[in-house]
């Protein structure tokens, strides 16, 4: 490969990574004030890394998202959402029998 083909490559990749600074800082301020306690911050992370993680795979399965696989992508989104907010001690986790959800049948 000549430089001139190496330089294009590298800028494309640099272009792409230096792009999604925007979608970063809006996922760590939209984590830091749904997470509003001190001493989260590597739940918080792992809240916005397991995001991007997410997302990264469901693009890998196809270009087009099928139904499938954005409900799959949800999905993971939001149990590591839920985790995360759990590890950081918003949600309260446990409940008492009078406090269980009432059945939908």
């Amino acid at each position: 490969m000549s430089f001139p083909v190496l330089y294009a490559s590298g800028m494309k990749t640099f272009l792409a990574l230096f792009n999604m600074f925007p979608s970063v800082l809006g996922a760590v301020m939209a984590v830091e004030s749904a997470v509003p306690v001190s001493g989260a911050g590597q739940q918080k992370l792992n809240l916005v890394l397991g995001a991007a993680a997410a997302a990264w795979s469901a693009s890998q399965e196809q270009q087009k998202l099928s139904k499938n696989t954005t409900l799959n992508a949800v999905n993971a989104l939001t149990l590591l959402t839920v985790a995360g907010l759990n590890a950081a001690g918003v949600f309260k986790t446990t409940q008492s029998a009078s406090e269980s959800p009432v059945s939908s049948k």
